[in-house]
């Protein structure tokens, strides 16, 4: 009887830590922003800084990952294409509750030439850069991805 009572024990404990790592990661650590950003400053082909317009802006950042950053919002799809184009993009899953932001779809459009993806800003946090995906209609969405500087460099000798 002490050693179910012992699993039994340990069980709880494993459960309580589980749904409080879940908690922590999918809710806690993520912030709606609450002013939304009139403008984006983007990187243009030529180095120079593009201000696209933003309207209907959705946004939730991290407290703990800079990488954990997303919006959903519209903007001039004809400027954004004055911006430098990005080479790999690749967005990220953000929590279940951030419905606007669709990855899976995102990401088949992008593959097949349905949205454009355009870099934001090289490192905007080391090793991490910020890109946008524009539709032709001016749906667009933001994301931080790592950038190729990440990528483990190794050399055999």
């Amino acid at each position: 009887m002490t050693g179910k009572l012992i699993a039994i024990f340990f069980a709880a404990i494993v459960l309580v830590a589980g749904g409080g790592m879940y908690y922590l990661q999918v809710y806690h650590y993520y912030r709606t922003v609450d002013q939304a950003p009139a403008t984006l400053a983007v990187q243009g082909a030529d180095g120079a800084v593009i201000d696209l317009p933003v309207a209907d802006y959705q946004g939730i950042y991290s407290v703990s990952s800079p990488l954990a950053n997303r919006a959903c919002f519209t903007t001039d799809p004809a400027l954004a294409a004055t911006a430098a184009p990005y080479p790999a993009p690749t967005p990220l899953i953000p929590p279940r509750w951030f419905d606007c932001f669709d990855v899976a779809a995102l990401t088949d459009d992008i593959a097949a030439g349905r949205a454009t993806a355009w870099l934001v800003q090289k490192n905007i946090a080391p090793k991490i850069d910020a890109v946008l995906a524009v539709y032709p209609d001016g749906r667009a969405y933001e994301w931080r991805q790592t950038n190729e500087d990440a990528e483990e460099k190794r050399t055999i000798d």
